[in-house]
């Protein structure tokens, strides 16, 4: 069993024979001799930093590695730095534990907005788990002699989730050409749904149990949709090693207990409830115990019901939330999308938002995104003529792609609070109004709203200027189109 907690004093000597071994210190832009004494004086002023924070990696209760943060106020961004035993490399773990860890560190400082990690350019295994951890490369850098690189993760990017729901077919094979598909798409996850017809439903053909509330299902029993729809429990691992192999985070929607403690098996990084599963508090409340982040749609719920969700997750001491706006029609239509609602539920309920979008294009995610989600979730299908459960309101990758890049235009052009004009701007206020002269102007001449205009271009004096220069004398003569300056000005 995977878990993580914060160091204490106690970890010292674990953490000393971790520094010290050969492969860590290969790693290290500081290849020089640790000596221990040295090392608990480090230490003991890491443990009392309010800038640095240690998380230690434990695999059935054995210390098994470690992940440090160095928070920079100046620029919001944290440094990173992780290192594991060579007994638990290759068990799959490393996402995991960062995102674990990144739920910690969220506790201790909520101004971080980006991860920043450098690594040596000929450490391969490192690079390649940053990737699969989200991480953008930024630049190439030189640390003490060493090329190496820089890489990114922005805490403040929308999370884009491509929805893999019922539109394998039951093909194993069709649901990792459609993971290919997701990341050529530019999504940032990969989401499944854990059941079988028997953990959500019971086979009975009664009324009770037969679709009859105006959907695309209509006339099925449960049994039969969920039969068909749900992905086989033996395929998560292998569509799980596929997603993160491609830089996807991948996790999923549990929809019972046995769910929960299975996905834990998998180390999944977070956790979705599902509309339909918003009243199931005390699903919510398990799922909310392990500790990793919660989104939850919230599409049959009334504000009781998201209030119930909310103070379950609290309770297990998980505060990382996040609700998702969303309709329950399927498709569902857009006079229905209620956006606002996202907005007053960030204020109501003090977390992040986001969006599980239902409606046909993109239109809806594109205007969530500028009233402030930091969720998009999508169902997505290779191709809508395949069928399946799920299709009719699925995106095809050209539609998602282009998805994709006009929220990443959002992004940009909302940008940040600041009135700091970039090189361009600054270079545009030379076409802005200044006081010129508008006629030839001898000195000694008084300056007068004839001879003096605010015009363009911007070269001389600011026009809130004109009333204080008319009435005094020109100090030297001016041509007509010469700028007004203070110096041209006879006081």
């Amino acid at each position: 069993m995977i878990t993580i907690r914060k160091a204490n004093w106690d970890d010292k000597d674990e953490l000393y024979a971790l520094a010290i071994s050969p492969d860590v210190r290969m790693a290290s832009f500081d290849s020089s001799e640790i000596d221990y004494q040295n090392h608990l004086i480090w230490y003991k002023k890491l443990l009392d930093s309010v800038n640095e924070w240690i998380f230690i990696l434990e695999d059935s209760g054995k210390f098994s590695g470690q992940i440090r943060f160095t928070y920079d106020s100046t620029t919001s961004r944290c440094k990173v730095g992780i290192s594991l035993l060579k007994t638990i490399r290759g068990k799959n773990v490393a996402v995991n534990f960062f995102y674990k860890a990144l739920f910690l560190l969220k506790k201790e400082v909520r101004s971080c907005e980006t991860v920043a990690a450098y690594i040596k350019e000929n450490n391969i295994q490192s690079l390649n788990f940053f990737k699969k951890a989200g991480f953008v490369f930024s630049k190439k850098v030189k640390i003490n002699e060493s090329e190496a690189q820089e890489w990114l993760l922005s805490l403040s990017k929308v999370c884009i989730i491509a929805e893999l729901s019922a539109n394998h077919n039951q093909n194993i094979d069709t649901a990792k050409k459609t993971i290919d598909a997701i990341k050529e798409c530019g999504a940032d996850a990969v989401k499944i749904q854990t059941y079988t017809p028997d953990t959500i439903t019971i086979d009975c053909k009664n009324d009770y149990f037969t679709l009859q509330q105006g959907t695309l299902w209509d006339g099925r029993t449960f049994y039969d949709l969920y039969k068909e729809a749900y992905t086989p429990w033996e395929w998560h691992d292998e569509l799980k090693d596929h997603a993160e192999s491609l830089g996807l985070i991948f996790f999923s929607t549990p929809f019972d207990f046995t769910a929960v403690d299975f996905l834990e098996s998998k180390n999944v990084p977070m956790y979705k409830i599902a509309s339909f599963e918003i009243t199931d508090v005390p699903l919510i409340e398990y799922t909310a115990s392990k500790g990793k982040p919660m989104i939850i749609s919230t599409g049959i719920a009334e504000i009781s019901d998201i209030q119930d969700a909310v103070e379950a997750c609290r309770r297990a001491g998980n505060s990382d939330i996040t609700l998702l706006k969303c309709t329950s029609s399927y498709p569902a239509p857009i006079e229905e999308a209620n956006l606002k609602t996202m907005v007053n539920m960030k204020e109501t309920f003090n977390v992040r938002v986001g969006l599980s979008d239902h409606t046909m294009g993109s239109d809806a995610a594109i205007a969530a995104v500028a009233l402030g989600a930091v969720v998009i979730e999508k169902h997505f299908i290779l191709d809508r003529n395949i069928g399946g459960p799920d299709a009719a309101f699925s995106m095809e990758p050209a539609e998602f792609k282009a998805m994709v890049n006009s929220i990443r235009n959002v992004e940009k052009a909302l940008g940040m609070v600041t009135y700091k004009l970039s090189e361009k701007t600054m270079k545009s206020r030379e076409f802005s109004r200044s006081l010129f002269a508008v006629e030839d102007i001898p000195a000694g001449e008084i300056f007068t709203k004839a001879n003096v205009r605010s015009i363009r271009p911007g070269y001389g004096l600011p026009p809130k200027y004109l009333n204080e220069i008319l009435g005094k004398k020109a100090r030297v003569s001016l041509k007509r189109g010469n700028p007004l300056t203070w110096g041209v000005i006879d006081n």
